[in-house]
């Protein structure tokens, strides 16, 4: 293997290192914000439904 040979390799695994390391942290970064998206919507749900509660009297004439 020449200088040459081992240079090119050597390149070639950094840049797929690279590409390796930066796609794991994007679905590292992925992974967090659908977990604060699913927190914040849990959070709005529940208010939603404090929301959405009613109160229905029914009352009857006395005759």
């Amino acid at each position: 293997m020449t200088t040459t040979t081992r240079q090119i390799a050597a390149f070639a695994f950094s840049v797929l290192m690279t590409f390796g390391t930066v796609a794991a942290m994007d679905h590292a970064a992925s992974s967090q914000y659908s977990a604060a998206e699913r927190m914040a919507q849990v959070a709005a749900d529940a208010t939603q439904v404090a929301a959405l509660q009613r109160v229905v009297v029914v009352a009857h004439r006395a005759a």
